[in-house]
């Protein structure tokens, strides 16, 4: 979740998460848009985010290749599939999100 300080959607959106189950919580990465310089995170800009607040799902994999001596080297991967952009549009769906990427809602 792209944030940024003193921003009043993000204040009111960090109200609404309190309200969540800690399990919920959990599931929820608070990060800043900008750094301290006034410009946008590398990971902002990897993930093409230039407002706040900004929901970003992503994927975290594990990519492999052969080296040249036949060694596996792997990276891990982060790949967006979900973004919802705004307070409102966050607080709307984010219980679906959290249900639909993660465990933190166990079936009855």
């Amino acid at each position: 979740m792209f944030t940024l300080p003193d921003c009043e959607p993000t204040a009111k959106l960090k109200a609404y998460v309190e309200t969540l189950t800690k399990p919920q919580q959990a599931t929820l990465e608070f990060v800043p848009l900008r750094g301290p310089d006034g410009g946008f995170t590398a990971l902002a800009e990897k993930l093409q985010v230039d407002s706040a607040p900004t929901l970003v799902v992503t994927y975290e994999g594990l990519s492999c290749e052969l080296d040249a001596d036949g060694d596996e080297d792997c990276d891990y991967t982060e790949e967006p599939v979900e973004r919802l952009i705004g307070v409102d549009a966050i607080t709307k769906h984010l219980l679906s999100t959290i249900d639909g990427y993660t465990n933190a809602n166990p079936p009855e």
